[in-house]
């Protein structure tokens, strides 16, 4: 399993509702990530706190590399059938 956090939280002086949206958001998210550490029964094997609105392939592609599973280009698993390069 592998978990991306992907709401920022905003800096410490940001105020008004845009901080607490995001505030609000971030702890959502924490409380469905512990929830999933919870519940889901294979372990947790990669933690990723990105400030991007969508996960790119290259750290996708990090991530897998580390669990060893072979991805294509655009970080989507390859399969057996299918080279890892682009």
């Amino acid at each position: 399993l592998v978990v991306n956090k992907v709401t920022p939280g905003p800096d410490d002086d940001e105020q008004g509702r845009g901080g607490q949206y995001l505030r609000d958001r971030v702890a959502t998210e924490r409380e469905r990530i512990d929830q999933i550490r919870a519940e889901f029964d294979q372990p947790l094997a990669a933690r990723i706190e990105s400030r991007v609105s969508e996960v790119k392939g290259d750290l996708l592609a990090d991530v897998a590399a580390e669990l060893d599973i072979p991805v294509r280009a655009d970080g989507r698993p390859a399969s057996g059938t299918e080279s890892a390069e682009p």
